[in-house]
């Protein structure tokens, strides 16, 4: 399995996290989970982090079942409109964005 992460390093101002959030959880979820191949998309908050931590906002996970299919979904159209999406409420980010591709294995406890 092929994740590959969004991480959303950085900050949002006070009064502008609860409509980051919701356009966040709402709408761009909803534009990712277009994207053709897709297994499964997560979004992902921090809830506590060691001392000297970078000051990660939140994480995106996407899950394809290989390279191909990840590249692909990211050639699509669907891809302009995911960063529409995010792009209506960005101005309220300040920090990086940057992308991890991993390779994933899992077991699963019996």
């Amino acid at each position: 399995m092929i994740v590959r992460s969004a991480v959303l390093e950085g900050t949002v101002a006070a009064d502008a996290k609860s409509g980051f959030d919701n356009h966040m959880r709402t709408t761009v979820l909803s534009a990712i989970a277009r994207y053709p191949g897709l297994r499964d998309v997560r979004l992902r908050w921090p809830v506590e982090t060691e001392a000297g931590a970078p000051p990660v906002y939140c994480i995106f996970d996407l899950y394809f079942d290989n390279l191909d299919a990840m590249n692909a979904a990211l050639a699509s159209p669907t891809r302009e409109a995911v960063r529409q999406s995010i792009g209506e409420v960005m101005s309220a980010f300040k920090g990086k964005v940057y992308h991890l591709v991993v390779d994933e294995t899992a077991h699963t406890k019996a």
